[in-house]
């Protein structure tokens, strides 16, 4: 357990710490962003990925503990070792910001209203929330065991940051919105209950979906085989 413990706090300060840092240092390059997060998740993936899963998100490990892949135990610790994880990348972010920059205004935190690019509404950034995670985290539930997961994971991903850049900035990851909140404050971490809430029963709902059509594909194979039988017994007889 402490490995994996150990592999979630780290991929998720390299998440924060280079992924957000990189999106920031190059926020003048519309694709930059969703590109450099394509890359990093494979390698992510790949480094972390049979050691802890690499959840890196609570969503994630939500959707794990309610579709029974993992303990309630296991869960309240890799959600404490993610939040952590995501605080020490963005306090190391802020460190290096502000030693370059200055008075740090950018923590590439989410936000509607105000915060957001294009000014977003609340409940449109709540459903927006919603939708790209049950859908990432669905896309995750159904590819998770396969070799080339951490590719099909980027790639989905990549996508979503190219809609959600502009709008809420895609978070889907209530540890990596709510460590930069509570460094910036202010609007922040006023809004971040968005960003924490949406996300999560996003997941939750994609547990559901997972489940419902999981059920469904099991109950039409054991309806194929039962109708082989009855051919195959209809043949010898």
């Amino acid at each position: 357990m402490k490995k994996k413990l150990l592999a979630e706090f780290l991929g998720t300060f390299i998440l924060c710490y280079l992924g957000c840092g990189a999106a920031v240092l190059n926020s003048d390059l519309p694709l930059a962003g969703p590109l450099i997060f394509v890359f990093l998740i494979v390698g992510l993936g790949s480094g972390f990925g049979h050691i802890s899963g690499a959840h890196l998100n609570p969503s994630v490990s939500l959707a794990f503990l309610l579709t029974k892949q993992m303990t309630i135990k296991d869960f309240c610790a890799y959600i404490v070792t993610q939040i952590i994880g995501a605080l020490c990348g963005f306090f190391c972010l802020y460190r290096l910001l502000n030693t370059l920059y200055g008075k740090v205004t950018d923590l590439a935190c989410n936000g509607y209203g105000e915060l957001s690019p294009l000014k977003i509404s609340v409940l449109d950034a709540f459903f927006f929330e919603f939708f790209i995670t049950c859908f990432f985290v669905y896309v995750i539930l159904c590819n998770c065991k396969k070799e080339y997961a951490p590719f099909i994971i980027s790639f989905t991903l990549g996508c979503i940051a190219f809609a959600g850049g502009k709008l809420t900035g895609g978070s889907m990851n209530p540890a990596r919105s709510l460590a930069p909140a509570l460094i910036m404050g202010g609007v922040a971490l006023k809004q971040v209950w968005l960003f924490i809430l949406a996300p999560l029963c996003g997941a939750a709902n994609a547990a559901f979906l997972f489940k419902l059509f999981n059920c469904e594909c099991k109950k039409v194979e054991k309806s194929e085989k039962d109708t082989e039988l009855v051919e195959l017994n209809s043949k010898e007889n």
